[in-house]
């Protein structure tokens, strides 16, 4: 999925190179990786490329995404073309692209001129995309790629935000997987958690908020009468390390009919939380089928 904005008039810091105002389509025109003589690292000379290496990764909506390298390629007119290729990792099992579009920075600043190409990545597989821009003006390709940051989500989210400067560090949040389980029964049923994960929130509203997902198997007794008992997310609640009492989120939408002696065991069935950063601590779990009309199991366990 190829983006692109419109263009905007932008200045890099000192002044050293000015952002061009192209039209989207300029934008959306593939670049090349490099041309003859281009030295990795190196300073732009003689219409030559220069190309760097990043290697720099981050993690967002189930994507490990690494910047491998950026190329600036001098125009004939004393600008330059840039293209940032990056790897979208996808660490998830359904087919997925970014639902945001990423900002590119120069000196702290939008260019609303740069282009996007965000790809479809099929589930645990990986694609290649890129970002595009020029400047009007170049000196010196090593300073404009030092003033470059590659940003997912806003400010009211949990970003990711990958810097190219070499001695600059990402900041972003990697996903935890909880080795973890336990057992709850409540009359004929009996729910087990197999493990789960502790990943940020991407949800707009929610920044300083984790993602806490436990895996569950539903077991239905030999007990249960004719027509199933309905499981719904509702029955689900957890006690933070902080002392808050918060019910499972819809995000996880556990709508089962379980029948008698029936097992169900989805990859896909989760009970979800959304809890306080930075998630650490000891939890409990409630599966509470009786609404508080009856004595509730509990499980407790710890994430470091």
């Amino acid at each position: 999925m190829l983006i692109s904005t419109s263009a905007l008039l932008m200045t890099a810091c000192n002044d050293k190179e000015t952002k061009a105002g192209p039209t989207s389509s300029q934008l959306a025109q593939p670049m090349g990786t490099g041309q003859p003589g281009s030295t990795p690292g190196g300073s732009t000379t003689n219409g030559q490329a220069t190309v760097r290496t990043v290697g720099k990764t981050g993690w967002y909506e189930g994507f490990d995404i690494t910047v491998d390298k950026a190329t600036v390629i001098p125009d004939e007119f004393g600008g330059a073309k840039v293209r940032v290729d990056i790897t979208y990792k996808n660490t998830t099992t359904d087919n997925k692209t970014l639902s945001t579009v990423p900002t590119l920075l120069v000196s702290g600043q939008i260019d609303d001129g740069a282009g996007f190409d965000n790809p479809a990545v099929p589930g645990k597989g990986s694609a290649t995309g890129n970002v595009t821009t020029t400047v009007q003006k170049l000196s010196d390709a090593q300073h404009l790629l030092d003033t470059l940051t590659v940003v997912y989500g806003t400010a009211a989210e949990n970003q990711t935000v990958i810097p190219l400067r070499a001695d600059a560090k990402v900041e972003s949040t990697a996903p935890k997987a909880l080795t973890i389980s336990g057992t709850l029964v409540q009359d004929q049923t009996t729910i087990q958690i197999t493990g789960g994960t502790l990943t940020p929130s991407y949800t707009t509203g929610e920044h300083g908020k984790m993602d806490l997902a436990l895996h569950i198997k539903i077991i239905g007794g030999s007990g249960i009468s004719d027509g199933g008992s309905n499981i719904f997310y509702e029955y689900f609640s957890v006690k933070t390390p902080d002392g808050q009492n918060l019910p499972a989120d819809n995000r996880g939408p556990i709508n089962e009919l379980l029948e008698r002696n029936q097992t169900i065991d989805n990859a896909k069935t989760f009970a979800i939380f959304v809890v306080p950063s930075p998630g650490t601590g000891t939890y409990v779990v409630t599966y509470d089928a009786k609404k508080g009309e009856g004595d509730a199991p509990t499980f407790s366990f710890t994430v470091n």
